[in-house]
Order: structure tokens, then C-alpha cells, then sequence
């Protein structure tokens, strides 16, 4: 772990600029009343020479190498134009995200960072006053508008051209890049590491296995923070949809306009949560629309259920495919499976109970599966690995994996497990690998059910219970009773169902009586809807869950 690459990303985007200037970074969408929806474009020239005459401000006011800077700016070509300024200087950016943590929870993390400089657009400065954002580490405040109270700046105030060659950032592979905060779906958000060498590893998987080797080529619609860097890195047009991603979850995005957007721009690849995606294919169904020019969706963030694959299958063209990429903040991607595997190979087993398989690890990328452990586990010489077959705790080693957390050694303690080569991080899911090298997960570490009688997981229980007429969605928690943990099953209903609760709740049992890997569940709730993170409006929150049904 000690060689790696540095973020080449500020050479490639100028050296861009210099062979092929007029080559497409960027192109936002906007949606206007009226007038309906119209594009920005911008160069690679325009990019980069904004961005390298940012840079040399930055310096000015002392953002320079290692200089902490929470990053709180949408997709944009300003938010662009600063990452790529950022890196060229070398300072460290810190993302979090208000929306998917909460206001309140900002304020927590940064705390923990103690950042030194926060760029954020007016309503990003608005919540850093009103929640205490940075207080006591803050020490400058840059806006991204044109316009800045006083004692502020704004990235145009801080341009200076007068530099005509850029000054190389003083970094090594091992120094920080940036420090993004874990979704906290099963704790509190974790303040995740990724050193240059990282960040240039992961750069060069998805290049190599999303087939992104030709930049010219490339015409990616990320609808997630950040994933802009995947298409810029490659030399390719960045597509800036229309969402509003400082206020809303990819849930709330309107479909319609998704669909015109792709279509308009030649839109090649995307990446979209299950929720989104799940909502461009029904949009796209019911209104008879398709989307030719897209090759590749990536799908993240949960498990993918075979029903949402067959459904933007047929959204697509012959060439288009759609994949579902595992992994976590500090891990991503770990392993990769195409819909046509799931579909053709993988889903019958799925609905029979046997896990949700999320394909083979990406080169490069170790896959091993331990015995589980609930604490902290000090070295590997400290694990069980277990056969092909058997449910343990998944675990991960590669060079783009982070390798720990800032200022958080408890955290680090408890996610990552230290080896003679490397370090090996914790997925914090049990799963197993099957005898073609494959990867089946099982449900998150904490969420599986420990009963008198034996250990039900989540992921092996779930998906049986879709197939059952009437369920809409359903969720595995235990409920403490005494002593004993009661494997409960909390199910959302088919709105369209007319089936009585009473005897939904007989066919339930019914069905758990049928597979081993649902004999255990012995009781059903119901409920109006069940609660999903707000990152990726996907993961069932269980822990939410749980202690509302407990309460009744």
C-alpha cells in the first residue's frame, strides 16, 4: 500500500485543453418556466482555463496543499471547474451531503473534520449559519454565485490569469485527497479517507471495466454528487441533469425530464440508484418512450431486485445493458453483475432464498469471507476464512479501497483489519462466495436476525416474500422478546391489492414454511410504508424499522 499514483485529473484536463480545446466537458441542463429545457455547454479549454486561474487564487488566501475544504457545491461547471482547481493545489476536499445526513448531522460530522476553508453556493452558506456548520475551524468562506456578501469571496473574485503555467501540487500518493462521510445507515456517518493513490486506482478500474477508453466516446450522466469525476477523469462530456440535488433524493427526479435529457445530449452511460431507475422505466413504459443511445446504466447504492433489471432492460436499445456495481463509500466498486446474468442465471436462485448475487469482483479487487464478528477484529491472523458456500462477513482488499478514517481511530478499529500486505476492509455484510468465485451478499452484519433457533438474514428472506401477491416491498427486523430476538417480517402492501391483511398474513407464513431460509420467520406486520435512506431512497432503514414496530 505504499506505492499507488497521484490525481493526475488537472494535467489530463489541460493537457485536453491544449490538443483538443474545443472537445465538450460539460453540458447542463436546465428546465425554465415557459421556455421548458435548455443547455450550457462548456469546453475543456474553458474548464481548464478557469479552473488553473482559480488556482493560482487559492494559493493567494492559503488554500493550498493539505488545506481541508468542505465541498458543499451541486453538480455544475463551477462545482467542476473548483474540484479540478482544488486538486491542482492540492488542498483536501471534505463532501457531505445535508440532504441524505440531515442539517443537523452537518454540523456533527464537521465538527469531527474541523475544516479550515467551506466552499458552498448561497443556500449552503445559509445552512452553515443557521446549523453552526464549521464553527471554530472555518476560518475563510468562499460562495458559488456571482455575486458575495462582504468579507466573502466568489470563485471569479479569486481568478487570477496573470499566471500562464500552473504550479505542480506538492503531494505524494499518500496524501489525502478526500474525506467523504459514509451514508450512516447503520451509525453515525464516518468520516472515510481516500488518498491520491485511492482515488487514482478507482480512476483507472472504472476506465478499464466500464469500458471508458476512448474519452471522445464518453457522454456520462451522473445523477449522483460527485460521480462527475468518472466521466471527467476519462476525457470525456459530463451531462449535468436536471435535479435538484441539494434539496431532494434521486427519488424526486422527475423522469420525464431525465428521459428528454438523454435523449437530447446522445447520453452514452449513467449511473442511478434503484429508485430512480425504477421510476425512469415505469415513466418510460406507460409512456411508450425508450432510450437508444444509452450502452450502460449502473445501477448502486442497494440491492437490485431482477424485476427493476427486466424493466430498464426494455427501455434500452439491442446495445444497452444495465449493471449492478457493489460496494461502499469507502469501497467502490467491489464486484460488478450484468442484468443478463441476473435474469438468465442468478434471480430464480434469489427468489428460492439463496442471497442476492452481485457478480464477480472486479481485478484486482479480493474478495474473502471471514466467520462473523460483531467487534473489532485486530489482525487477519485473527479471522476464519470459510469455504465456497458458507455465510460469513464479506471482505474486501484493492488499491482504491480506503484504508482508514481521519481522526477516527475507533472507527478504523472497528472497519478495518490489518494484514502483512495491506489492509483489508469490512463490507459489513455477511454474504458468500459460490463455486464460480462469485459474490452473494446476505444482509448487512447487524441486521441479521439471531433467534433461540438459529440466524436469518435479510436478503435471503426478502425476496421470497416479493413474489407473494399483494406485497409490495417487504423488510426482515428482529424483535426483542425477552431474552429472544423474533424474526418479524414488515411488509408494505401492493396499494392495488385487495387481499385482506388476514389472509395475506396466512399466505406469508405459508411461503416461510416452504424455504429454509425463511422457516424461522414467525410473525408479519404491517405498516404504510417502509422507511429508505435519504442518499439513494433504496436502503430500507431497519434500524428505524425495528424500533417502530417494536413500540407497535
Amino acid at each position: 500500500m505504499n506505492g499507488g499514483q497521484t490525481l493526475q485529473i488537472a494535467d489530463e484536463v489541460r493537457e485536453i485543453a491544449r490538443t483538443d480545446p474545443d472537445r465538450v466537458a460539460l453540458v447542463h441542463a436546465h428546465e425554465w418556466p415557459i421556455v421548458g429545457r435548455r443547455y450550457r455547454t462548456y469546453t475543456y479549454r474553458e474548464l481548464s482555463d478557469k479552473a488553473e486561474a482559480l488556482a493560482v487564487g487559492l494559493r493567494r488566501i492559503g488554500v493550498a496543499e493539505g488545506t481541508l475544504c468542505s465541498f458543499m457545491v451541486p453538480p455544475c461547471f463551477d462545482a467542476v471547474v473548483l474540484g479540478v482547481a482544488l486538486w491542482r493545489v492540492g488542498a483536501v476536499m471534505v463532501g457531505i451531503e445535508p440532504h441524505s445526513h440531515g442539517l443537523r448531522q452537518v454540523a456533527r460530522c464537521l465538527r469531527r473534520v474541523g475544516p479550515e476553508v467551506f466552499f458552498g453556493t448561497p443556500q449552503a452558506h445559509a445552512g452553515r449559519l443557521a446549523f453552526g456548520w464549521g464553527r471554530g475551524s472555518i476560518r475563510t468562506n468562499v460562495v458559488v454565485a456571482p455575486v458575495a456578501p462582504p468579507g466573502m469571496h466568489t470563485l471569479d473574485s479569486l481568478c487570477d490569469r496573470s499566471d500562464a503555467d500552473p504550479v505542480p501540487a506538492d503531494v505524494s500518493p499518500a496524501d489525502l485527497a478526500v474525506i467523504a462521510f459514509t451514508t450512516g445507515s447503520t451509525g453515525q456517518p464516518k468520516p472515510t479517507v481516500m488518498r491520491h493513490r485511492n482515488l487514482a486506482a478507482m480512476v483507472a478500474l472504472v476506465k478499464e471495466q466500464w469500458g471508458f477508453d476512448d474519452g471522445r466516446e464518453v457522454v456520462d450522466m451522473p445523477t449522483f454528487p460527485m460521480f462527475w469525476v468518472i466521466g471527467l477523469s476519462t476525457g470525456g462530456t459530463v451531462v449535468v441533469p436536471p435535479m435538484d440535488f441539494a434539496l431532494k433524493g434521486p427519488g424526486d427526479a422527475d423522469p420525464a425530464k431525465l428521459l428528454g435529457t438523454i435523449e437530447d445530449r446522445g447520453v452514452r452511460s449513467m449511473f442511478g440508484s434503484p429508485a430512480l431507475l425504477a421510476n425512469l422505466s415505469e415513466y418510460a413504459s406507460s409512456h411508450g418512450v425508450t432510450a437508444p443511445s444509452l450502452r450502460r446504466i449502473v445501477c448502486g447504492g442497494a440491492e437490485v431486485p431482477g424485476p427493476l433489471f427486466a424493466a430498464v432492460k426494455s427501455m434500452l436499445g439491442p446495445d444497452g445493458e444495465m449493471y449492478s456495481d457493489y460496494g461502499a463509500t469507502e469501497a467502490l466498486p467491489v464486484a460488478e453483475i450484468s442484468g443478463d446474468t441476473v435474469l438468465g442465471e442468478t434471480w430464480k436462485a434469489t427468489e428460492d432464498g439463496a442471497g442476492v448475487c452481485v457478480g464477480t469482483p472486479l481485478p484486482g479487487v479480493e474478495v474473502r469471507i471471514v466467520e462473523v464478528a460483531d467487534d473489532a477484529i485486530a489482525s487477519w491472523d485473527d479471522t476464519t476464512e470459510l469455504p465456497a458456500g458458507e455465510i460469513g462477513e464479506v471482505v474486501a482488499r484493492s488499491p482504491h479501497i480506503s484504508e482508514d478514517y481521519y481522526r477516527a481511530p475507533e472507527s478504523t478499529a472497528a472497519n478495518k483489519i490489518p494484514d502483512a500486505d495491506g489492509v483489508w476492509h469490512r463490507l459489513g455484510d455477511t454474504g458468500y462466495l459460490d463455486d464460480m468465485g462469485r459474490l452473494w451478499v446476505c444482509g448487512r452484519v447487524s441486521h441479521r436476525v439471531v433467534t433461540d433457533a438459529g440466524v436469518v438474514y435479510p436478503l435471503c428472506c426478502e425476496p421470497v416474500f416479493n413474489t407473494v401477491a399483494g406485497v409490495a416491498r417487504s423488510a426482515l427486523v428482529g424483535v426483542d422478546h425477552g431474552d429472544a430476538a423474533v424474526a418479524t417480517l414488515v411488509v408494505e402492501r401492493d396499494r392495488d391489492s385487495s387481499v385482506a391483511d388476514d389472509e395475506l398474513r396466512s399466505d406469508l407464513l405459508a411461503v416461510a414454511a416452504d424455504h429454509e431460509a425463511t422457516a424461522l420467520v414467525r410473525s408479519v406486520v404491517f405498516v404504510d410504508r417502509i422507511p429508505v435512506d435519504r442518499r439513494h431512497n433504496a436502503k430500507i432503514d431497519r434500524p428505524a424499522l425495528a424500533r417502530s414496530v417494536a413500540r407497535g
